[in-house]
């Protein structure tokens, strides 16, 4: 194949990817406590170098590159606009180093979303099904049909019972892997959140952080992007067929 066919055919690749990650955010615009996605691309060397052929700094023809590389997502972990619902059970952090955690399964995961709800026996869960869990680990159960009081700090009381919901802060932001829509997977242990750190709200939900605006102008920039390079593939496709023509004809 021809390096600039290889290099061109690179860059359409990187871009198709790029408009996938840009379509999921934008179709998770209206979901709770969504964090967006951010496509990274890294410069790779030519392949002699990369294979220990041809040392890189050189000056020579294996300098030009070899294209672009896909690496792994980005999470853009940003607070998302805070919208008043008036319902109790609606929780929102405003600190966007911190998480719910949920329970399903055997294995905990971490949300930003906060609509949570109790069930016909009592126990607190997400929209998802899965349990809501308080700062010792259990999950949130109270008894159907009494009364339920919200206090502050993301605070649940009931007949001179309290609960608090376990808000969990990962050591790092790297220690986090993004499942989809807006739950998370701890890859470490994390720390626990507790007596005025615990920025909870009430009657708030956390929307999604992503810029519709924003990301549709990127995706029309990916676009044209993807485009540019097709059309090159289909450029240098025409150039070769018009030489090898020419060699046949000679």
């Amino acid at each position: 194949m021809p390096y600039g066919v290889y290099l061109s055919a690179a860059g359409a690749h990187a871009q198709s990817h790029r408009m996938q990650v840009l379509s999921n955010n934008l179709a998770n615009v209206a979901t709770t406590g969504f964090k967006p996605e951010e496509t990274v691309l890294q410069a790779r060397f030519s392949e002699m170098i990369e294979g220990g052929q041809v040392a890189p700094g050189l000056g020579g023809a294996d300098d030009i590159g070899g294209g672009v590389t896909i690496q792994p997502s980005a999470t853009q972990f940003a607070v998302g606009p805070m919208k008043k619902t008036g319902r109790d059970l609606d929780f929102a952090i405003n600190d966007e180093e911190s998480f719910f955690v949920l329970k399903r399964g055997d294995e905990q995961l971490l949300t930003r979303a906060g609509d949570f709800l109790f069930d016909s026996r009592g126990q607190m869960i997400n929209t998802s099904g899965e349990q809501v869990l308080a700062t010792d680990g259990s999950p949130i159960q109270i008894q159907p049909g009494v009364p339920v009081e919200v206090a502050a700090g993301g605070r649940i009381r009931q007949a001179g019972t309290t609960w608090e919901l376990m808000v969990a802060k990962p050591k790092s932001m790297g220690d986090v892997s993004h499942l989809g829509g807006n739950q998370f997977k701890p890859l470490a242990p994390f720390d626990l959140v507790g007596g005025g750190d615990r920025q909870v709200v009430a009657g708030m939900l956390e929307q999604s952080a992503v810029s519709p605006t924003g990301a549709m102008m990127e995706l029309i920039e990916t676009s044209r992007v993807y485009e540019a390079n097709v059309k090159m593939i289909q450029n240098q496709d025409s150039v070769m067929g018009s030489l090898i023509s020419r060699v046949l004809q000679a």
